[in-house]
Protein backbone atom coordinates (compact mmCIF):
# COMPACT_ATOMS: atom_id res chain seq x y z
CA UNK A 1 0.00 0.00 0.00
CA UNK A 2 1.50 3.06 -1.31
CA UNK A 3 2.16 6.00 1.07
CA UNK A 4 -0.72 8.33 -0.60
CA UNK A 5 -3.48 5.96 -0.37
CA UNK A 6 -2.75 5.48 3.45
CA UNK A 7 -2.92 9.49 3.72
CA UNK A 8 -6.02 9.52 1.81
CA UNK A 9 -7.61 6.92 4.53
CA UNK A 10 -6.73 8.94 7.19
CA UNK A 11 -8.22 11.94 5.97
CA UNK A 12 -11.52 10.07 5.36
CA UNK A 13 -10.79 8.87 9.43
CA UNK A 14 -10.32 12.36 10.49
CA UNK A 15 -13.83 14.09 8.71
CA UNK A 16 -15.40 11.45 9.71
CA UNK A 17 -14.54 12.09 13.12
CA UNK A 18 -15.05 15.39 12.60
CA UNK A 19 -18.21 15.04 11.23
CA UNK A 20 -19.96 13.13 13.94
CA UNK A 21 -18.47 15.11 16.56
CA UNK A 22 -20.06 18.53 15.16
CA UNK A 23 -23.33 16.14 14.80
CA UNK A 24 -23.41 15.54 18.13
CA UNK A 25 -22.85 19.02 19.46
CA UNK A 26 -25.33 20.62 17.28
CA UNK A 27 -27.92 18.04 18.66
CA UNK A 28 -26.20 17.83 22.12
CA UNK A 29 -27.19 22.24 22.20
CA UNK A 30 -30.82 21.52 20.96
CA UNK A 31 -31.58 19.87 24.09
CA UNK A 32 -32.11 21.66 27.55
CA UNK A 33 -30.11 21.77 30.61
CA UNK A 34 -29.26 23.05 33.78
CA UNK A 35 -26.69 25.75 34.08
CA UNK A 36 -24.73 28.12 36.84
CA UNK A 37 -23.61 31.06 34.85
CA UNK A 38 -22.42 34.55 35.89
CA UNK A 39 -25.00 37.50 33.98
CA UNK A 40 -24.24 40.88 33.58
CA UNK A 41 -26.09 43.62 35.07
CA UNK A 42 -26.41 46.84 34.76
CA UNK A 43 -27.63 50.21 36.87
CA UNK A 44 -29.67 53.11 35.19
CA UNK A 45 -29.55 56.46 37.29
CA UNK A 46 -28.98 59.66 36.73
CA UNK A 47 -25.25 60.10 36.60
CA UNK A 48 -25.11 63.97 36.18
CA UNK A 49 -26.40 64.46 39.71
CA UNK A 50 -24.59 61.42 41.27
CA UNK A 51 -21.27 59.80 41.38
CA UNK A 52 -20.28 56.37 42.15
CA UNK A 53 -17.96 56.25 45.44
CA UNK A 54 -16.85 52.43 44.94
CA UNK A 55 -17.08 50.17 41.73
CA UNK A 56 -20.55 48.68 41.02
CA UNK A 57 -21.25 44.71 40.92
CA UNK A 58 -20.95 43.78 37.27
CA UNK A 59 -22.99 40.66 36.89
CA UNK A 60 -25.16 38.07 39.37
CA UNK A 61 -24.51 34.63 39.98
CA UNK A 62 -27.31 32.52 39.04
CA UNK A 63 -28.38 28.65 38.51
CA UNK A 64 -31.04 28.51 35.09
CA UNK A 65 -32.50 26.23 33.02
CA UNK A 66 -32.76 26.36 29.41
CA UNK A 67 -32.18 25.14 25.79
CA UNK A 68 -28.23 24.40 25.42
CA UNK A 69 -27.94 27.16 22.52
CA UNK A 70 -28.73 30.48 24.81
CA UNK A 71 -26.96 28.38 27.95
CA UNK A 72 -23.72 28.37 25.48
CA UNK A 73 -24.16 32.00 24.32
CA UNK A 74 -25.15 33.04 27.99
CA UNK A 75 -21.88 31.24 29.56
CA UNK A 76 -19.36 33.24 27.12
CA UNK A 77 -21.52 36.74 27.32
CA UNK A 78 -22.08 36.26 23.18
CA UNK A 79 -24.52 38.89 22.59
CA UNK A 80 -25.90 39.12 26.38
CA UNK A 81 -28.28 41.98 27.25
CA UNK A 82 -27.47 42.93 30.81
CA UNK A 83 -30.15 42.88 33.56
CA UNK A 84 -31.31 46.61 33.72
CA UNK A 85 -31.83 47.36 37.29
CA UNK A 86 -33.47 50.79 37.93
CA UNK A 87 -32.55 53.08 40.47
CA UNK A 88 -34.80 55.64 41.85
CA UNK A 89 -32.86 57.06 44.88
CA UNK A 90 -29.43 55.41 45.08
CA UNK A 91 -28.11 58.05 47.32
CA UNK A 92 -30.28 56.47 50.02
CA UNK A 93 -29.43 52.71 48.70
CA UNK A 94 -26.55 51.30 50.16
CA UNK A 95 -27.71 47.79 48.69
CA UNK A 96 -30.21 45.33 47.15
CA UNK A 97 -31.07 41.76 48.67
CA UNK A 98 -32.03 38.90 46.98
CA UNK A 99 -35.55 39.27 47.13
CA UNK A 100 -35.48 42.88 45.56
CA UNK A 101 -33.25 41.44 42.65
CA UNK A 102 -35.15 37.72 41.64
CA UNK A 103 -38.10 39.48 40.74
CA UNK A 104 -35.92 41.79 38.04
CA UNK A 105 -33.96 38.74 36.60
CA UNK A 106 -37.38 36.59 36.27
CA UNK A 107 -38.61 39.15 34.48
CA UNK A 108 -36.18 40.12 32.45
CA UNK A 109 -34.65 36.73 31.29
CA UNK A 110 -38.06 35.39 30.56
CA UNK A 111 -36.67 32.95 27.98
CA UNK A 112 -34.80 31.11 30.92
CA UNK A 113 -36.18 29.50 34.10
CA UNK A 114 -34.53 30.77 37.39
CA UNK A 115 -33.65 27.64 39.65
CA UNK A 116 -32.09 30.11 41.88
CA UNK A 117 -30.00 33.00 42.52
CA UNK A 118 -26.59 32.62 44.18
CA UNK A 119 -25.89 35.99 44.73
CA UNK A 120 -27.27 37.56 47.76
CA UNK A 121 -26.58 40.81 48.12
CA UNK A 122 -25.26 43.67 45.62
CA UNK A 123 -23.57 46.19 47.79
CA UNK A 124 -24.18 49.95 46.42
CA UNK A 125 -22.30 53.12 47.18
CA UNK A 126 -23.44 55.75 44.84
CA UNK A 127 -23.83 59.57 46.35
CA UNK A 128 -24.80 62.93 45.76
CA UNK A 129 -22.06 65.21 43.49
CA UNK A 130 -21.91 68.36 45.04
CA UNK A 131 -19.18 71.42 45.47
CA UNK A 132 -17.67 73.39 47.83
CA UNK A 133 -15.09 76.65 47.94
CA UNK A 134 -11.76 75.88 49.65
CA UNK A 135 -8.35 77.99 50.38
CA UNK A 136 -5.65 76.15 49.91
CA UNK A 137 -2.53 75.71 51.53
CA UNK A 138 0.42 75.08 52.78
CA UNK A 139 2.24 73.77 55.82
CA UNK A 140 5.94 75.11 56.00
CA UNK A 141 6.94 72.73 58.57
CA UNK A 142 5.71 69.62 56.27
CA UNK A 143 8.09 70.39 53.52
CA UNK A 144 11.27 68.67 52.81
CA UNK A 145 14.19 70.43 52.74
CA UNK A 146 17.87 69.57 52.35
CA UNK A 147 19.40 69.31 55.48
CA UNK A 148 21.38 73.05 54.95
CA UNK A 149 18.49 74.99 53.46
CA UNK A 150 15.67 77.17 54.40
CA UNK A 151 12.70 78.86 52.68
CA UNK A 152 13.77 82.37 52.96
CA UNK A 153 10.82 83.52 51.24
CA UNK A 154 6.85 84.03 51.70
CA UNK A 155 5.44 80.08 50.14
CA UNK A 156 2.85 81.82 47.14
CA UNK A 157 0.11 79.46 46.10
CA UNK A 158 -1.62 80.79 42.77
CA UNK A 159 -4.43 80.33 42.78
CA UNK A 160 -5.20 79.85 46.49
CA UNK A 161 -8.56 78.92 46.04
CA UNK A 162 -10.38 75.93 44.58
CA UNK A 163 -13.74 74.28 44.10
CA UNK A 164 -13.92 70.77 44.63
CA UNK A 165 -16.59 68.69 43.63
CA UNK A 166 -17.15 64.89 44.19
CA UNK A 167 -19.62 62.58 46.62
CA UNK A 168 -21.56 64.54 49.64
CA UNK A 169 -19.53 62.25 51.88
CA UNK A 170 -16.25 63.45 51.11
CA UNK A 171 -17.03 66.87 50.18
CA UNK A 172 -18.42 67.58 53.74
CA UNK A 173 -15.41 66.27 55.74
CA UNK A 174 -13.45 69.69 53.76
CA UNK A 175 -12.85 72.38 56.03
CA UNK A 176 -12.44 75.63 54.66
CA UNK A 177 -8.74 74.92 54.49
CA UNK A 178 -7.54 72.61 52.77
CA UNK A 179 -3.06 71.82 53.07
CA UNK A 180 -1.27 70.79 50.33
CA UNK A 181 1.40 68.36 50.47
CA UNK A 182 4.72 68.83 48.28
CA UNK A 183 5.52 65.63 46.74
CA UNK A 184 9.69 66.94 46.76
CA UNK A 185 12.66 65.57 48.40
CA UNK A 186 15.39 67.56 49.84
CA UNK A 187 14.79 70.28 48.32
CA UNK A 188 17.91 72.73 48.07
CA UNK A 189 17.16 75.09 45.15
CA UNK A 190 13.97 77.72 44.37
CA UNK A 191 10.60 75.68 44.60
CA UNK A 192 8.60 76.59 41.10
CA UNK A 193 5.98 73.82 40.21
CA UNK A 194 2.88 73.54 39.44
CA UNK A 195 1.30 70.46 41.79
CA UNK A 196 -2.05 68.59 41.95
CA UNK A 197 -4.03 69.22 45.21
CA UNK A 198 -3.79 65.30 45.51
CA UNK A 199 -7.17 64.13 46.09
CA UNK A 200 -7.97 60.43 45.83
CA UNK A 201 -8.24 59.75 42.60
CA UNK A 202 -10.53 56.49 42.92
CA UNK A 203 -14.02 58.33 44.29
CA UNK A 204 -14.65 61.18 41.16
CA UNK A 205 -13.40 63.94 42.80
CA UNK A 206 -12.53 66.73 40.27
CA UNK A 207 -11.12 69.69 41.56
CA UNK A 208 -11.03 73.50 39.77
CA UNK A 209 -7.98 74.48 38.93
CA UNK A 210 -6.73 70.37 38.82
CA UNK A 211 -3.27 71.78 39.42
CA UNK A 212 -1.60 74.76 41.78
CA UNK A 213 1.46 76.67 41.14
CA UNK A 214 3.72 76.97 44.32
CA UNK A 215 6.36 79.11 44.69
CA UNK A 216 9.26 80.17 47.38
CA UNK A 217 12.74 81.03 47.11
CA UNK A 218 15.35 79.02 49.82
CA UNK A 219 19.10 79.82 50.29
CA UNK A 220 22.20 78.00 52.07
CA UNK A 221 22.24 78.37 55.64
CA UNK A 222 24.89 77.46 58.11
CA UNK A 223 25.24 76.18 61.48
CA UNK A 224 27.15 78.45 63.95
CA UNK A 225 28.27 79.18 67.43
CA UNK A 226 30.06 81.95 69.23
CA UNK A 227 31.22 82.04 73.00
CA UNK A 228 29.69 84.60 75.49
CA UNK A 229 28.73 85.42 78.74
CA UNK A 230 25.30 85.10 80.70
CA UNK A 231 24.38 88.41 82.42
CA UNK A 232 22.68 87.87 86.16
CA UNK A 233 18.80 89.25 86.92
CA UNK A 234 17.33 89.80 90.33
CA UNK A 235 20.21 88.60 91.93
CA UNK A 236 20.93 89.66 95.80
CA UNK A 237 23.62 93.27 95.15
CA UNK A 238 25.50 91.69 97.90
CA UNK A 239 27.00 89.15 95.57
CA UNK A 240 26.38 85.99 98.34
CA UNK A 241 24.06 83.98 95.00
CA UNK A 242 25.71 84.34 91.41
CA UNK A 243 26.52 82.16 88.48
CA UNK A 244 29.13 79.54 89.24
CA UNK A 245 30.72 79.33 85.26
CA UNK A 246 29.13 82.07 83.20
CA UNK A 247 30.73 80.98 79.62
CA UNK A 248 27.95 79.25 77.48
CA UNK A 249 28.66 79.19 73.82
CA UNK A 250 25.73 79.86 71.37
CA UNK A 251 24.83 78.09 68.57
CA UNK A 252 22.29 79.35 65.87
CA UNK A 253 21.94 78.85 61.77
CA UNK A 254 21.82 81.91 59.37
CA UNK A 255 22.19 82.31 55.80
CA UNK A 256 25.40 81.28 54.38
CA UNK A 257 26.12 84.59 52.61
CA UNK A 258 25.64 86.21 56.72
CA UNK A 259 28.08 84.23 58.43
CA UNK A 260 30.44 86.97 59.39
CA UNK A 261 27.98 89.20 59.94
CA UNK A 262 27.65 88.07 63.49
CA UNK A 263 29.56 88.66 67.08
CA UNK A 264 28.76 87.81 70.45
CA UNK A 265 27.44 91.57 71.67
CA UNK A 266 24.60 90.66 68.73
CA UNK A 267 22.86 87.99 71.40
CA UNK A 268 21.51 88.60 75.25
CA UNK A 269 21.64 85.58 77.63
CA UNK A 270 20.54 85.89 80.92
CA UNK A 271 19.79 83.80 83.62
CA UNK A 272 17.01 84.74 86.15
CA UNK A 273 17.35 84.28 89.82
CA UNK A 274 13.94 83.65 89.97
CA UNK A 275 13.64 80.94 88.49
CA UNK A 276 15.98 79.01 90.16
CA UNK A 277 15.29 75.19 91.17
CA UNK A 278 16.36 75.18 94.28
CA UNK A 279 16.33 71.17 94.19
CA UNK A 280 20.18 71.10 92.13
CA UNK A 281 20.83 74.81 92.05
CA UNK A 282 20.22 75.36 88.62
CA UNK A 283 18.91 78.31 86.20
CA UNK A 284 17.75 77.94 82.87
CA UNK A 285 20.02 80.55 80.36
CA UNK A 286 17.66 82.36 78.52
CA UNK A 287 17.91 84.44 75.35
CA UNK A 288 16.29 87.23 75.58
CA UNK A 289 17.20 88.98 71.84
CA UNK A 290 19.31 87.97 68.75
CA UNK A 291 19.56 88.97 65.50
CA UNK A 292 16.37 88.95 63.57
CA UNK A 293 18.19 87.10 60.88
CA UNK A 294 19.53 83.92 62.71
CA UNK A 295 17.27 80.95 63.72
CA UNK A 296 17.39 77.94 65.65
CA UNK A 297 19.22 79.88 68.83
CA UNK A 298 19.99 77.56 71.47
CA UNK A 299 22.90 77.64 74.22
CA UNK A 300 24.95 75.14 75.81
CA UNK A 301 24.24 74.46 78.26
CA UNK A 302 20.86 75.29 78.34
CA UNK A 303 21.13 75.80 82.21
CA UNK A 304 23.71 76.49 84.56
CA UNK A 305 24.71 76.04 88.03
CA UNK A 306 24.38 78.79 90.51
CA UNK A 307 26.69 78.96 93.70
CA UNK A 308 25.29 80.05 97.19
CA UNK A 309 28.12 81.63 99.77
CA UNK A 310 28.53 80.88 102.86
Amino acid sequence: MGIPKILGNWKVVVLSFLGATTFWFFSALGKDYNSRIKYPIEFVFDRDSLIVVKPLPEYVDIDVSGGGWDLFRESFWFGSNPIVIELDNPAAIRYLTRPTIMPIITDQLDEYRINFLFTDTLFINIDQRISKRVNLKIDSSKISMDEDYRIVSPIVLSPDTAIISGPTSFIDTLKGDYFIKLDAEGIDKTFDRFIKLGFPENIGIQSDPPTVNVKFLVDQFDKLELAAKVEMQNFPGDSSVYVTDPNIIVRFVVQQQLREDYFASDFKVVVDYNLINKADSTAPAIVLFHPENVIEVETMPDSLSITYEK
